[in-house]
């Protein structure tokens, strides 16, 4: 029956109904036009689904990043991977993922309508968004073409992800859906599969593992840094209890073979130094800042980061290099005072404006971490000066280095707020190299405040640098901006 018979029918039964039942059928023609939409959404999402491939549920691609004379510095997306086929995977590893997983992989068709709808009404009574009801199949779609994040959970999203397990189910076997599953989890410490992960932490294959080490393994891919043995051995024991619970429930195995694999130390036979390893390509220390840069840059142009791109940058790895000892070695002759201390910093080409260098920090142990060169939520203090007082002044005013400043008590225009120098003290009269080399923020105001705010916004928009508020007489000392 189409939508116009329904809206018919309401009209001709219209006298015959009272209140309640006009009520009734109004609301079974809402519910009938949204399941509609729904049908029309769905098939629109599946109709522009990425393609899904053989190669794409088996391996990755690289994308290799190169510096400005070609020399490779990184490969995004170069996974530490062993690949393990069906036949060498034990049973026990199986059947512990199925139990934990997806204990109907073997009768769903890719998607499990039931758990969908559990997952629906979960997620609108707690309002948690888009997660949870994913089958095995649909985790190594997400794994294998769409991103893993949870802001990336779209409806489009999801719906893609469900028609995509639909096609894999048709195409391919369980057996080879449950291989391509355990090769392409991430298990951390950049290792990739189950096979890898069996080698880094207890130096053995699969096969040679025994049912508690093969659960920890089975609960790794959830939370693969929270689950971590070595780093978190009682979340990790508490999540390998938590797979043998789930064997025994789907009779896998015996509740005594759960209790007595249970009592077994959970870094039995685990490599403490082979498992913190983290092992990566020795520009990417140097280049770290750089290469979390353009990973970020290749995201917001939309390029996967496994699909086999190649990316040429104006990176000078030789100044890359230096920045990189500057900051670090201890025979810097800089005198940082300590290991906090923190840096940002990018170095730009005044030829052609290409960025060829560039620092995030120092004394960092995570690769690709925080980037404090291209962070805008803390404030540049005193560097600005010359960008945003000085540097105006000498192109709008035509100041020379030496025309005199007055460093005299100073307050807030149409406030009461003084402003102070970093020593709390005034040298009246100085030159502007004087004022700046010193950094003192009087003269750095007067002479902002000669300048005009209006003029200091254009002067900075024209090196680039953009900021979301109006700026203000404040913002001579210190304003949000990154070094790039």
């Amino acid at each position: 029956m189409s939508s116009d018979e329904i809206y018919s029918r309401i009209k001709k039964n219209k006298r015959h109904m009272g209140p309640i039942g006009h009520i009734v059928l109004w609301i079974i023609f809402f519910i009938f036009v949204l399941f509609l939409m729904g049908c029309g959404m769905f098939t629109y999402y599946a109709a522009t689904s990425p393609h899904i491939s053989y190669s794409t549920l088996s391996s990755d691609n690289s994308t290799t990043i190169y510096d400005k004379d070609g020399r490779v510095i990184s490969r995004l997306g170069m996974q530490n991977r062993d690949y393990v086929k069906s036949r060498d995977i034990p049973e026990n590893l199986k059947n512990a993922i199925i139990s934990v997983e997806d204990r109907h992989f073997y009768t769903d068709k890719g998607i499990d309508p039931i758990r969908i709808m559990e997952a629906a009404v979960s997620n609108i009574f707690g309002g948690g968004g888009l997660q949870g009801g994913s089958t095995l199949t649909q985790q190594l779609v997400k794994l294998s073409v769409f991103s893993t994040k949870s802001s990336d959970q779209t409806l489009k999203r999801k719906a893609q992800e469900a028609w995509l397990a639909i096609q894999v189910d048709r195409n391919y076997s369980k057996q080879q859906i449950l291989e391509f599953y355990i090769n392409k989890v991430y298990m951390g410490n950049n290792s990739y599969g189950m096979q890898t992960a069996s080698d880094v932490m207890f130096n053995k294959p699969l096969s040679e593992l025994d049912l508690s080490q093969t659960a920890l393994l089975a609960g790794l891919p959830q939370a693969p840094v929270s689950y971590n043995p070595v780093t978190n051995p009682e979340y990790a024991r508490d999540r390998r209890n938590q797979v043998l619970d789930a064997m025994v429930k789907n009779k896998a195995i015996s509740k005594a073979q759960a209790e007595s694999a249970k009592k077994e130390y959970i870094e039995k036979g685990i490599n403490k130094k082979r498992a913190e390893s983290n092992p990566t390509q020795a520009n990417e220390k140097y280049a770290d800042g750089y290469i979390s840069q353009v990973i970020q840059e290749l995201q917001q142009k939309g390029y996967k980061l496994d699909a086999g791109n190649k990316v040429y940058t104006n990176l000078d790895m030789d100044m890359q290099k230096h920045m990189y000892k500057l900051a670090n070695d201890s025979d810097n002759g800089l005198g940082f005072p300590n290991n906090d201390f923190q840096i940002g910093a990018t170095v730009v080409d005044p030829n052609n404006g290409k960025v060829v260098a560039m620092l995030g920090g120092r004394k960092q142990n995570t690769l690709f971490g925080l980037n404090r060169a291209v962070q805008t939520t803390r404030s540049s203090g005193s560097t600005i000066k010359p960008l945003m007082d000085y540097g105006p002044a000498v192109e709008y005013l035509n100041y020379p280095t030496y025309e005199t400043v007055k460093d005299t008590p100073y307050t807030y225009p149409g406030t009461n707020i003084k402003v102070e120098n970093f020593d709390n003290k005034f040298d009246g009269n100085m030159t502007m190299q004087k004022a700046l080399v010193e950094s003192r923020n009087v003269p750095a105001l007067r002479t902002l405040s000669a300048v005009g705010i209006g003029r200091a916004t254009d002067f900075l928009s024209g090196l680039g640098m953009t900021f979301k508020k109006p700026l203000t007489l404040q913002n001579g000392l210190g304003a949000y901006v990154s070094t790039e």
